[in-house]
């Protein structure tokens, strides 16, 4: 059994009009994880290393500050997105379970955040092992070059085109790679949902064949939240330009570079009404971004083998 794209791409639509209450929960949630995150990252001393750096004066408790910090960022975020991503699965596969929030933290939450960490490193390893031939091969090209240029420089330069010309190409096969292999595993975290159980190399099987209708469900999502979030960067960059005074190079420092080196800095006016933005589109953008993979499952898991087993049993 088929999915269709159009259908399974704009299923988080479908959500928000559905339940404009729970989306609306969920930009709060969106906004006080989010601030409570970016808190605990600064309380920790995360703000030290920011400003160690920017002064040039660098020390041991200024660095250990910035792992503290970067583990809380890693594991926070680790956290809200599990929840979050858990919550639009439970509003699509299991509409029954907390029909007010979809919001909760059990079993679901932890299992997707194993599955986080996992996927992590497969996806490390991954890139390292396409990384290691290209790299290889460009040395290779750059040593000819070098041993073939001793008489001349026309040889140099075009070793040099040929590694560049190798670097072009293996980063666009590298990344045609890394989304080859999103796409083949992007079901991973509703099956570990559904089947209460973790699932990390199963959702290859039940991709197999539907790779590309996958691809163009999944860029069509990309495409939707787009427009959104270029609003939303828009609001802040205006808001941000009007609270500095008209000055256009302070406004994109303070975008880029914002100021970490205590609570109160970071949260200054115009950062709280992006945030506020963020976390008004952040319920949006959470049920347009996870909803495609839960809607395939809903359409497609029934072909899988032990679904029929199970049928005709």
């Amino acid at each position: 059994m088929q999915f269709k794209v159009t259908e399974a791409a704009f299923e988080g639509f479908r959500l928000v009009r559905r339940e404009p209450r729970t989306i609306a929960i969920w930009a709060v949630f969106s906004l006080v994880a989010s601030a409570a995150l970016i808190s605990a990252m600064i309380a920790s001393g995360f703000g030290r290393f920011m400003g160690a750096s920017t002064q040039g004066t660098m020390t041991t408790e200024a660095l250990t500050g910035f792992f503290v910090g970067e583990l809380i960022a890693i594991g926070g975020g680790l956290l809200i997105a599990s929840i979050m991503g858990a919550a639009v699965y439970r509003a699509i596969l299991r509409p029954a379970e907390a029909p007010l929030t979809r919001l909760r933290l059990g079993g679901d939450e932890l299992r997707l955040m194993l599955l986080s960490v996992i996927m992590g490193v497969v996806f490390t390893g991954l890139l390292i092992a396409m990384v290691i031939p290209v790299a290889l091969l460009g040395v290779a090209i750059g040593v000819a070059g070098f041993m073939g240029g001793q008489g001349g420089a026309e040889p140099h330069v075009g070793a040099m085109a040929g590694i560049v010309l190798v670097v072009l190409l293996g980063y666009l096969l590298i990344f045609a790679g890394l989304v080859f292999f999103a796409v083949r595993l992007s079901l991973a975290g509703v099956m570990t949902f559904a089947e209460r159980r973790l699932r990390v190399f199963e959702s290859w099987r039940l991709t197999k064949g539907r790779f590309w209708r996958l691809l163009g469900c999944y860029g069509l999502a990309v495409v939707l939240m787009l427009p959104i979030y270029m609003v939303m960067m828009t609001l802040y960059f205006a808001v941000t330009f009007a609270f500095s005074g008209g000055d256009v190079g302070r406004a994109m420092g303070e975008i880029a570079q914002p100021d970490m080196t205590s609570v109160a800095a970071y949260f200054n006016p115009a950062r709280i009404v992006y945030l506020v933005l963020a976390g008004a589109m952040g319920g949006v953008l959470n049920a347009v971004m996870y909803a495609p993979a839960a809607a395939v499952y809903r359409e497609i898991a029934e072909t899988r083998p032990e679904n029929q087993a199970e049928v005709f049993s």
